[in-house]
């Protein structure tokens, strides 16, 4: 079995073991087969070049929504949740199957590209079944739930069941989730119930904006606007109240969660999840925070929480790229002093811990974890600046 070497400046191993000047031996299937340090001379012994960068394991993407790469360059930055809700509501229905099907291989093509091997995604349909039971990458699917009175509710979980069923029926591995703490009604909490408790992991988009917020605790705002009073929905006969006590309802599942987004996170919420929900892991967006909310998550604030930070990049209608390298540059302008090998643990293990993918996130012996090179030419300054993504290896073996 042909096995290749790669040398370069920092091997990010796992969590707490970065090498200076390193190799990595991947075997012909992508298993790695040695992780060792390396010296000038040996390295030239062995006619490798230390290369000025970083080897890391595949990327996870924890968050995206594939089915929606045909909803590309459509929308403007800048506007609101409400607006960017009432746009995607409208812009669904414009595309017929075959553009949506070129759109979403073209999504996948540049997760490879981007040296993404697994991702978890949203949908609600399983137009994409037929690329999940692709062996390039390892994902797990959310089937979303939305719907904010009981009669909506009711036809949403019926529709839910079905979406998830033909997941299922094709072998891919999914699950149940709602889709937001304010567009989930209490009966539809009710029905999802049962599958919440069966499954091992769910999403939740969670403190996206101010405005998710403000419909929570009053009763108002943009988002209270669209659905009361432009479609005509019920919400009054939603049933919680206030982001700590919907938390809780999750917390007391004990289950992994994806918190994602967690832009207007408040004190309180933020340490009622350090405390409640302890496998909790927080996913912002970063270019999409940007694109929506026109700012980013307080990453000074979680790191001090302790919390269990990965990335994820959304989709293509609220996020210019599918990279998940771009979303560290993004941090890596506003948070100049994270240190760079930190940020590439969110986008490894962080995330591979965070949607229970076992196996991948670090590069040890044994694995199949995917291996990416990262060039980075201002790394001596702290800085992602002008950065590059080479995949050398995908969970199927080598790159060409």
């Amino acid at each position: 079995m042909e096995v290749k070497h790669y040398a370069a400046q920092n091997v990010l191993v796992k969590r707490g073991e970065l090498l200076r000047n390193g190799v990595v031996s991947v075997a012909e299937d992508g298993t790695i087969v040695n992780v060792a340090p390396i010296t000038e001379e040996e390295a030239r012994r062995q006619g490798l070049e230390i290369r000025e960068g970083y080897l890391c394991a595949g990327f996870v993407n924890a968050h995206t929504h594939s089915e929606l790469s045909f909803l590309d360059g459509l929308f403007l930055p800048g506007g609101s949740m409400a607006a960017f809700l009432r746009q995607i509501d409208a812009m669904r229905v414009q595309f017929d199957a075959a553009q949506i099907r070129t759109a979403q291989a073209k999504g996948y093509e540049t997760f490879a590209k981007e040296g993404i091997v697994a991702y978890a995604d949203i949908s609600n349909d399983a137009s994409t079944a037929f690329f999940k039971k692709n062996e390039l990458f390892r994902s797990v699917t959310f089937v979303e739930m939305f719907g904010v009175n009981r009669t909506l509710g009711e036809e949403a979980y019926k529709v839910g069941t079905q979406v998830l069923r033909e997941f299922q029926e094709a072998g891919v591995t999914a699950y149940m989730t709602p889709h937001a703490t304010y567009s989930v009604s209490g009966r539809l909490w009710e029905l999802m119930r049962p599958q919440l408790e069966a499954s091992p992991i769910f999403s939740l988009h969670y403190a996206e904006t101010a405005q998710e917020i403000d419909f929570l605790e009053n009763r108002a705002g943009a988002i209270y606007d669209l659905f009361h009073r432009d479609w005509g929905r019920d919400v009054e006969a939603y049933g919680l109240k206030g982001m700590e006590s919907l938390l809780a309802y999750y917390g007391a599942l004990h289950k992994y969660i994806l918190l994602v987004h967690c832009v207007s996170l408040t004190p309180a919420m933020l340490e009622f999840i350090k405390t409640s929900c302890p496998e909790a892991t927080i996913v912002p967006c970063p270019e999409s925070n940007l694109f929506i909310e026109g700012r980013l998550a307080d990453y000074d604030r979680l790191r001090a929480a302790g919390v269990r930070i990965a990335v994820g990049t959304d989709s293509l209608s609220s996020s210019p790229s599918l990279s998940i390298l771009k979303q560290l540059q993004v941090v890596n302008t506003y948070y100049p002093t994270i240190p760079l090998d930190e940020l590439l643990l969110w986008a490894t293990q962080n995330g591979a811990e965070g949607c229970k993918f076992e196996g991948l996130g670090c590069l040890e012996v044994g694995s199949r974890p995917g291996l990416n090179f990262i060039k980075t030419p201002y790394a001596n300054k702290g800085s992602l600046a002008k950065a590059t993504v080479e995949p050398l290896a995908n969970l199927r073996g080598f790159c060409l």
